[in-house]
Protein backbone atom coordinates (compact mmCIF):
# COMPACT_ATOMS: atom_id res chain seq x y z
CA UNK A 1 0.00 0.00 0.00
CA UNK A 2 1.08 3.52 -0.75
CA UNK A 3 1.67 5.98 1.45
CA UNK A 4 -1.53 8.29 0.43
CA UNK A 5 -3.50 4.87 0.35
CA UNK A 6 -2.57 4.38 4.18
CA UNK A 7 -3.23 7.66 5.28
CA UNK A 8 -6.61 7.49 3.63
CA UNK A 9 -7.37 4.27 5.42
CA UNK A 10 -5.29 4.20 8.66
CA UNK A 11 -8.83 5.12 10.64
CA UNK A 12 -10.80 2.20 9.24
CA UNK A 13 -7.33 0.04 9.53
CA UNK A 14 -6.83 1.04 13.00
CA UNK A 15 -10.77 0.09 13.91
CA UNK A 16 -10.60 -3.36 12.98
CA UNK A 17 -7.38 -4.13 14.66
CA UNK A 18 -8.68 -2.91 17.81
CA UNK A 19 -12.04 -4.38 17.17
CA UNK A 20 -9.45 -7.64 16.80
CA UNK A 21 -7.89 -6.84 20.15
CA UNK A 22 -11.37 -6.37 22.00
CA UNK A 23 -12.66 -9.17 20.32
CA UNK A 24 -12.67 -11.82 23.24
CA UNK A 25 -14.05 -9.15 25.53
CA UNK A 26 -10.87 -7.20 26.63
CA UNK A 27 -8.02 -5.32 26.11
CA UNK A 28 -4.88 -6.73 26.89
CA UNK A 29 -1.61 -4.32 27.48
CA UNK A 30 0.43 -6.80 24.84
CA UNK A 31 -2.84 -6.46 22.23
CA UNK A 32 -2.81 -2.64 22.11
CA UNK A 33 0.92 -2.59 22.09
CA UNK A 34 0.82 -4.83 19.37
CA UNK A 35 -1.92 -2.28 17.30
CA UNK A 36 0.66 0.37 17.76
CA UNK A 37 3.51 -1.21 16.59
CA UNK A 38 1.49 -2.68 13.44
CA UNK A 39 0.02 0.67 12.34
CA UNK A 40 3.30 2.69 13.07
CA UNK A 41 5.56 0.10 10.69
CA UNK A 42 2.38 0.40 7.94
CA UNK A 43 3.14 4.02 8.40
CA UNK A 44 6.99 2.99 7.75
CA UNK A 45 8.18 3.51 11.55
CA UNK A 46 6.71 7.08 11.72
CA UNK A 47 5.39 8.42 15.27
CA UNK A 48 1.14 7.69 15.29
CA UNK A 49 -0.21 10.69 14.91
CA UNK A 50 -2.29 12.24 17.27
CA UNK A 51 -5.59 11.28 15.70
CA UNK A 52 -4.82 7.82 15.59
CA UNK A 53 -3.65 8.13 19.22
CA UNK A 54 -6.89 9.34 20.36
CA UNK A 55 -8.62 6.61 18.19
CA UNK A 56 -6.92 3.67 19.93
CA UNK A 57 -7.88 5.75 23.34
CA UNK A 58 -11.58 6.22 22.70
CA UNK A 59 -12.13 2.57 20.68
CA UNK A 60 -15.57 1.33 21.54
CA UNK A 61 -17.12 -2.06 20.82
CA UNK A 62 -20.75 -0.41 20.39
CA UNK A 63 -20.25 1.95 17.89
CA UNK A 64 -18.46 -0.91 15.64
CA UNK A 65 -19.28 -2.05 12.62
CA UNK A 66 -17.13 -4.66 11.49
CA UNK A 67 -19.37 -5.03 7.90
CA UNK A 68 -19.32 -1.53 7.49
CA UNK A 69 -15.61 -1.56 8.40
CA UNK A 70 -14.60 -4.25 5.93
CA UNK A 71 -16.65 -2.67 3.41
CA UNK A 72 -13.87 -0.29 2.84
CA UNK A 73 -11.54 -3.41 1.76
CA UNK A 74 -14.23 -5.34 -0.56
CA UNK A 75 -12.70 -4.33 -4.10
CA UNK A 76 -8.76 -5.01 -2.83
CA UNK A 77 -7.05 -7.78 -4.48
CA UNK A 78 -7.09 -10.93 -2.71
CA UNK A 79 -3.58 -10.36 -1.45
CA UNK A 80 -3.98 -6.98 0.23
CA UNK A 81 -6.85 -8.89 1.66
CA UNK A 82 -4.44 -11.06 3.27
CA UNK A 83 -2.61 -8.88 4.36
CA UNK A 84 -5.34 -7.26 6.52
CA UNK A 85 -6.38 -10.05 7.45
CA UNK A 86 -2.59 -11.19 8.56
CA UNK A 87 -2.23 -7.93 10.56
CA UNK A 88 -5.72 -9.08 12.68
CA UNK A 89 -4.01 -12.63 12.98
CA UNK A 90 -1.10 -10.81 14.64
CA UNK A 91 -3.09 -9.09 17.23
CA UNK A 92 -5.02 -12.19 18.04
CA UNK A 93 -1.76 -14.07 18.72
CA UNK A 94 -0.53 -10.90 21.23
CA UNK A 95 -1.78 -11.79 24.05
CA UNK A 96 -0.88 -15.81 23.90
CA UNK A 97 -4.39 -16.66 24.64
CA UNK A 98 -6.00 -18.74 21.79
CA UNK A 99 -9.43 -17.48 22.04
CA UNK A 100 -12.23 -19.23 19.89
CA UNK A 101 -13.83 -15.89 20.12
CA UNK A 102 -10.10 -13.88 18.99
CA UNK A 103 -10.36 -16.22 15.84
CA UNK A 104 -14.35 -16.08 14.79
CA UNK A 105 -13.35 -12.43 14.67
CA UNK A 106 -10.88 -13.07 12.34
CA UNK A 107 -13.08 -15.56 10.05
CA UNK A 108 -16.47 -12.81 10.22
CA UNK A 109 -13.47 -10.23 8.61
CA UNK A 110 -12.42 -11.92 5.67
CA UNK A 111 -16.30 -13.08 5.13
CA UNK A 112 -16.91 -9.52 5.11
CA UNK A 113 -14.17 -9.01 3.08
CA UNK A 114 -15.34 -11.62 0.28
CA UNK A 115 -12.50 -13.87 0.63
CA UNK A 116 -12.91 -17.62 -0.02
CA UNK A 117 -12.51 -19.90 2.80
CA UNK A 118 -9.15 -21.32 1.45
CA UNK A 119 -7.86 -17.87 1.24
CA UNK A 120 -7.29 -17.52 4.79
CA UNK A 121 -7.92 -21.42 6.52
CA UNK A 122 -4.05 -21.16 7.11
CA UNK A 123 -4.76 -18.51 9.50
CA UNK A 124 -7.34 -20.40 11.54
CA UNK A 125 -6.93 -22.15 14.28
CA UNK A 126 -8.14 -25.31 14.27
CA UNK A 127 -11.39 -24.11 16.14
CA UNK A 128 -13.59 -26.76 14.94
CA UNK A 129 -11.83 -29.26 15.97
CA UNK A 130 -11.02 -28.04 19.35
CA UNK A 131 -15.11 -27.28 19.66
CA UNK A 132 -15.48 -31.42 18.72
CA UNK A 133 -13.11 -32.30 21.66
CA UNK A 134 -14.22 -30.26 23.97
CA UNK A 135 -18.10 -31.41 23.32
CA UNK A 136 -16.90 -34.80 23.12
CA UNK A 137 -15.28 -34.75 26.91
CA UNK A 138 -18.48 -32.80 27.95
CA UNK A 139 -20.27 -35.82 26.69
CA UNK A 140 -18.33 -37.93 28.87
CA UNK A 141 -18.31 -35.90 32.22
CA UNK A 142 -19.92 -37.25 34.73
CA UNK A 143 -23.47 -35.46 35.20
CA UNK A 144 -22.67 -34.40 38.70
CA UNK A 145 -19.28 -32.52 37.15
CA UNK A 146 -21.29 -30.82 34.32
CA UNK A 147 -23.76 -29.47 36.92
CA UNK A 148 -20.74 -28.17 39.52
CA UNK A 149 -19.46 -26.39 36.07
CA UNK A 150 -22.43 -24.44 36.00
CA UNK A 151 -22.53 -23.01 38.91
Amino acid sequence: MSESEMADRIDVITDLLMGAAYSDGSLEGREEATVRRLLGELLDGAALPAATDARIAAFSTEGFDLEETAAHFRDDSPERKRKLLELVVAVRDADDVFDTDEDDYMTALARALGMKPEEYADLALQIEELRSSLDEVRRSMPPVLLTARKN
